[in-house]
């Protein structure tokens, strides 16, 4: 019985410090990906590793995108205020195509937890947000057809220094 009792004890100790290592190496590359600071650029293959912020003002609009790109890979911070609606505020994660960005939006509005998809289109330096039809799928709304996204003049990003 206590070679038994031994042995779990030594089972929950490798287990405890394996979650330890692996929390602690989530924490570095966070903190290493939000140390960068340099333009966010999909088509030059030497922005690999970089930290981008953008706002957008229109009236008494405003929205605030902030950006880490590792490779391919995206995560961020977005948030809308936009006038006589409720604010929401959420991360996404998603991918760069091109000059292209494609993610998933999740946030918190009106007390509940949403799932939207995002696309965003660079051009002149600046990050024009698609807009277009939309539906239901899989617990989250995504664009029918991402190729008739219109991105117009309806909300552009200007880049701006991150804080």
């Amino acid at each position: 019985m206590k070679k038994i009792l031994f042995l779990f004890a030594g089972l929950a100790a490798i287990v405890a410090s394996c979650t330890s290592n692996n929390t602690e190496k989530k924490a570095k590359d966070t903190t290493e990906m939000i140390a960068l600071d340099t333009t966010f650029s999909p088509t030059n293959p030497a922005a690999e590793n970089s930290t981008s912020c953008y706002t957008y003002t229109k009236n008494r609009d405003t929205a605030s995108l902030s950006l880490t790109i590792k490779g391919e890979e995206l995560t961020g911070n977005l948030k809308y205020h936009l006038f006589e609606k409720d604010a929401n505020k959420g991360t996404i994660a998603g991918e760069v195509k091109g000059d292209t960005i494609i993610a998933d939006y999740t946030f918190d509005s009106e007390g509940l937890r949403s799932v939207r998809q995002v696309v965003f289109l660079k051009k002149d330096g600046k990050l024009y947000e698609g807009y277009g039809e939309s539906e239901e799928k899989d617990g989250r709304s995504v664009f029918k057809n991402r190729k008739a996204l219109k991105f117009d003049s309806q909300l552009i990003f200007t880049p701006v220094e991150c804080k």
